[in-house]
């Protein structure tokens, strides 16, 4: 029996086989949206609690050290390894997805890590434009525009 036919689940002794095929596929369709949800949460975390929290690390490293150098040595140090980690965390879990994907029957070829993330990044910068601009109370359009 070859890896691929291990990854792809086609083994018969596989507790996922013994099912039936529409189990099967249905389980692994289901475990695939599950994935996708997980891919969600992580590249929207990406854009707003991961910065603010090493922000906010950064700001107790002030407090205790007085040192703005140190400040932002640890906050970026921190976020650039917390961006990486979940970036090698997303990809895996999307090859896990595109694995399941076959599992169930479809041909995929490619993740679908790129079309969440563009997601991610839509609903990140629409929820700041209408934290800024609307819920910040006397926002105004334009930048650098007076307010009256």
């Amino acid at each position: 029996m070859n890896r691929s036919s291990v990854v792809l689940g086609e083994r018969s002794d596989s507790p996922l086989c013994s099912r039936g095929a529409s189990g099967a596929a249905r389980t692994a369709e289901l475990a695939g949206l599950g994935l996708l949800g997980v891919e969600l949460i992580g590249s929207l975390a990406l854009w707003a609690p991961v910065p603010v929290a090493w922000m906010w690390v950064g700001g107790r490293v002030f407090d205790v050290t007085g040192s703005i150098a140190a400040d932002l040595g640890v906050a970026l140090l921190g976020f650039f390894f917390s961006i990486s980690l979940a970036i090698m965390a997303l990809g895996k879990v999307d090859r896990m997805w595109m694995t399941l994907r076959r599992r169930a029957g479809h041909k995929q070829s490619e993740g679908a890590l790129t079309q969440v993330v563009v997601a991610s990044a839509t609903f990140g910068l629409l929820g700041f434009f209408l934290w800024f601009y609307v819920l910040s109370g006397g926002a105004f359009i334009i930048p650098f525009m007076p307010n009256d």
